[in-house]
């Protein structure tokens, strides 16, 4: 699964995909089990290899609690897309789903701690032993895009037969990026343009 979106909650947004299936193409949601949240926070550099580690083996103790860290997961993946695909169709974000994402936050801040970096000042997560730990990060990165994010470089992939639907942060210098990625939504559309 490739990490296209620029920012960490729409890459987490984009873990199921497409968002908009065709019959020829069901969607394939990449969080099936409470391991496969813990190596996406690896690959998307949430949490490092030890950790990562340390959490696949509390996944296996600790059944109960994996499987409910993995409802509230995906529960939050729903509201951060909800939110962030209205604002790429310049609607308002829904009420419950900017509500859920404020809830997640609150929560995730009530573990973090202020401390000094290289650069001054910086966030840190003062506990990392739950699996609820790998959410923080995720809830972080919604609400400081809700608040600084240039609500006009958020888009979403019309993919191929406008099936994709993956919401990415256009970060290119004209603001002209349209697919989540050339390989795969954007080499579809220059092969049938030029086929």
């Amino acid at each position: 699964m490739e990490l296209i979106a620029g920012l960490v909650c729409l890459d987490f947004a984009n873990t199921v995909g497409p968002r908009r299936s065709r019959p020829d193409q069901p969607s394939v949601d990449h969080l099936g089990e409470p391991a496969d949240l813990v190596d996406w926070s690896e690959r998307a550099g949430t949490i490092g290899g030890n950790r990562a580690w340390l959490l696949r083996r509390r996944t296996e103790r600790n059944p109960g609690e994996a499987a409910e860290t993995l409802a509230r997961a995906v529960a939050l993946r729903e509201a951060v897309h909800a939110v962030f695909a209205a604002i790429a169709d310049g609607e308002d974000p829904p009420a419950d789903a900017l509500a859920a994402v404020q809830r997640a936050y609150a929560e995730a801040m009530s573990h973090a701690e202020l401390v000094p970096t290289a650069e001054g000042l910086g966030w840190s997560w003062a506990s990392n032993a739950d699996l609820g730990c790998l959410l923080r990060p995720i809830a972080r990165s919604a609400a400081e895009a809700a608040l600084t994010a240039d609500f006009g470089r958020i888009r979403r992939c019309p993919g191929h037969e406008g099936s994709c639907g993956w919401l990415f942060y256009d970060t290119s210098k004209n603001g002209l990026r349209r697919w989540c990625s050339m390989r795969a939504c954007g080499s579809w559309e220059k092969n049938r343009r030029h086929g």
